[in-house]
């Protein structure tokens, strides 16, 4: 039997796919990882007393089983490629199989999954705040119907054989609402995070340490702003300007790093959490109090002027008001029966403060 040569072209073409197949199973191996320290993670926290948690892990478990089908099914087509390396080309109209589907379905599906994630954490910044949740509401929708345009237009080009070539409208019906919505919830969770510095600053003492809902602000913020630039580049190798293979690549790796952020968002926070519990029992070995803890006040001595040195170096007091609020709201067992209310206004400002950041740690 006479041995098939392969074409310059093949020779590219098999090139790119090995290149291209190994990007991929190398970061679902790492997608892979991922999940299991986060799952985890989520159930060593508690899984059953948060429903946060739950959601994460619900929403975590749909984007990896998402990505795993997406890379399966890239493997077939790479199998699908070797095989049909040498053989005539394809009739210029070809007709969606299963492969076809499972990619264009799981992928946007992390997509869109990916994206309510990123305005549920801005929206639990904002639980009052009417404007803010219409916003990310609409942004939610545009995304939406981007993810279901674009599968529709990916169809209908398959199936009348057009190929995308250069800077085409076509090619950022997708990318333009996913990166206008991350954009918009990562500047609402900074705006948030620089809201309360400025009300640490004012009504705390020691504004310069760092707090639990600062760092997991401050991370949240941070790994938007690194996640909207992501999908610029993404945005770019759709639109042919960082070349060929970098945009092939990126469409096998998209939805493997779209699972991959919200992991690795768990995992950071729990990691905060852990550091931020052993500052906080090394500072109470050294007889120090840290920002946020709180100590109930105690009536102070006739005879002594000293109250006001006390509650600078204690940190913030609880006054009966707020006790007793706790103890409507809440299922505390607190005996209030006798505490004094002289700290009533200072514990108002602290109150305010932790309701307007509470969002931030409900994430994990």
């Amino acid at each position: 039997m006479a041995a098939t040569t392969l074409s310059t072209t093949d020779q590219v073409l098999i090139k790119q796919i090995i290149i291209e197949t190994a990007f991929g199973v190398g970061l679902w191996g790492i997608n892979t990882t991922f999940f299991v320290m986060s799952t985890f993670t989520l159930f060593k926290q508690g899984i059953r007393t948060s429903r946060a948690r739950q959601v994460l892990l619900a929403v975590t478990s749909l984007m990896y089983i998402g990505a795993s089908a997406f890379e399966i099914d890239y493997l077939l087509i790479f199998l699908n490629d070797i095989k049909q390396l040498g053989a005539l080309p394809h009739p210029v109209a070809l007709q969606p199989n299963a492969t076809f589907y499972v990619s264009i379905i799981f992928s946007r599906i992390n997509y869109l999954l990916s994206d309510g994630v990123v305005c549920w954490r801005a929206w639990v910044l904002y639980p009052h705040s009417k404007p803010v949740q219409g916003l990310l509401i609409f942004c939610m929708l545009g995304s939406g119907a981007a993810v279901l345009t674009d599968a529709i237009l990916g169809t209908e080009r398959l199936l009348k054989g057009i190929v995308d070539m250069g800077i085409s409208l076509f090619n950022l019906d997708l990318y333009l609402p996913l990166l206008l919505t991350n954009v918009v919830a990562t500047v609402l969770v900074g705006y948030k995070f620089w809201q309360y510095r400025q009300e640490i600053k004012e009504h705390f003492y020691k504004p310069r340490q760092k707090t639990q809902v600062g760092s997991i602000l401050v991370l949240l913020t941070e790994s938007g702003l690194l996640y909207c630039f992501f999908w610029i580049i993404a945005m770019f190798s759709g639109v042919n300007i960082v070349g060929q293979l970098c945009a092939v690549i990126f469409e096998c790796a998209l939805p493997q790093l779209s699972a991959m952020y919200l992991m690795t968002v768990v995992l950071v926070v729990s990691l905060q959490r852990s550091l931020d519990m052993d500052s906080v029992f090394s500072m109470q070995s050294e007889g120090m109090n840290p920002i946020g803890s709180m100590v109930f006040a105690h009536p102070a001595p006739m005879a002594t002027n000293s109250s006001f040195d006390t509650s600078m170096k204690e940190g913030p007091h609880i006054g009966y008001s707020f006790v007793k609020r706790v103890k409507d709201v809440s299922q505390w067992k607190v005996d209030v029966e006798g505490l004094p209310g002289d700290s009533q206004s200072s514990i108002v400002e602290s109150n305010r403060v932790r309701s307007n950041s509470v969002g931030a740690t409900q994430l994990v």
